[in-house]
């Protein structure tokens, strides 16, 4: 065989080759045209669930802002708790979940109308950024705030005094407020607070007391409920007693506790833990219009003469509404009984109850009827 039939041979055998493949590639087309015409309506349906998928909200984005909103109220602590400013009970968490709670949460002023801050002299950059941020979002809100300063600063501090007069600016809105400052940082605190309805405050000092009272709140016609705290001093610190309603006082003098009587005329409500003193000016506290008084003494045991101070305040009151009263018997003096009948001349309380009794509760009982009586035994106690 010549090169020419050779060459010949080669190209019959490709262009077979071509033509079986084209024939091949033209049933193909047949079986994709097959395919397609299944395929396109899954492809569709595909499509459509892929919208449905991108359209779906979850049920809790779906809620109303206001709904949303009060849902968010009630991740706050409980009153009298308050969020920090940061941490697991801050609502700054509630920005970081979606973009749609972000907004519900930054345009609820609410949430930031309540906080509390222990001011650190190292942190005190950041402490006073968070602190206007929230400012800022809480709007024209009441506000209710604890502030208290670390036992490293002083009454001169520039950064507490920085913070205290940016707190002032907002005296306001101020509606509950816990403080615990030194004591002359209490000066700075001055100007209307026509909001304010309670007060939790203390304060601390490191030589020396200071030699004027400081007069507080004497621009607070909505004030009436007080706690004063264990580092609360009423000789150093003045209060507009006359309008104060309920009184909680963790830690006072006997001769404290009555210099705080005197002057709390419209008082209803009253608790006060006390420990030794000469209540010498016992005898001028005028009739009080209290309805529930808790009397009790900070410690496990006072001495006779302490014994005797505390009968002597007790019974240089006079309490006509008394309704409730809670008390610890030694200060009720040797005949307990009788100093019950003395303190309230309009009969006696509904709801009585005895700490460190030696009195047996049959006693009390057979006195006093009607009432509701619960008599703990001095070795209960």
């Amino acid at each position: 065989m010549t090169a020419s039939d050779a060459s010949c041979l080669l190209l019959s055998s490709q262009m077979a080759s071509l033509s079986a493949t084209r024939e091949r590639m033209a049933q193909l087309d047949i079986e994709i045209e097959k395919l397609q015409r299944l395929l396109d309506p899954l492809l569709a349906e595909r499509e459509k669930c892929s919208q449905t998928v991108a359209d779906f909200q979850y049920p809790v984005l779906t809620l109303p802002a206001e709904i949303t909103s009060e849902i968010f109220m009630q991740f706050l602590p409980s009153y009298p708790e308050r969020p920090s400013l940061i941490g697991p009970q801050s609502p700054s968490l509630l920005l970081q979940i979606c973009r749609k709670w972000r907004d519900v949460a930054l345009t609820t002023p609410a949430l930031w109308s309540t906080m509390k801050l222990t001011l650190d002299s190292i942190y005190h950059v950041r402490q006073r950024h968070l602190l206007h941020v929230w400012l800022k979002r809480s709007g024209n809100r009441s506000l209710s705030m604890g502030l208290a300063c670390s036992f490293g600063m002083a009454d001169d501090d520039e950064i507490l005094i920085e913070f205290v007069d940016s707190l002032a600016c907002y005296a306001t809105r101020w509606q509950e407020m816990e403080i615990v400052l030194p004591c002359e940082s209490f000066r700075r605190i001055t100007g209307s607070m026509p909001r304010l309805r309670s007060v939790n405050i203390g304060s601390f000092w490191w030589e020396h007391p200071p030699e004027t009272p400081i007069l507080l709140f004497t621009e607070a016609p909505a004030l009436k409920n007080v706690v004063l705290s264990a580092t609360f001093n009423p000789l150093t610190i003045t209060l507009p007693w006359l309008q104060i309603t309920t009184l909680v006082a963790e830690a006072l003098s006997l001769d404290e506790a009555v210099e705080i009587l005197r002057q709390t005329t419209t008082l209803e409500h009253c608790t006060l833990t006390v420990d030794d003193g000469h209540p010498s000016a016992a005898s001028l506290i005028p009739p009080l219009p209290l309805r529930s008084l808790t009397l009790r003494y900070r410690g496990h045991g006072v001495s006779t003469g302490m014994v005797a101070r505390m009968f002597q305040l007790f019974a240089a009151l006079n309490l006509p509404l008394l309704e409730t009263l809670v008390v610890h018997e030694s200060f009720l003096g040797p005949d307990p009984v009788g100093a019950l009948s003395r303190v309230c001349p309009n009969g006696y309380p509904r709801q009585i109850e005895i700490f460190s009794a030696r009195t047996p509760r049959e006693i009390y009982a057979g006195a006093f009827p009607l009432a509701s009586l619960s008599v703990h035994e001095e070795s209960s106690v």
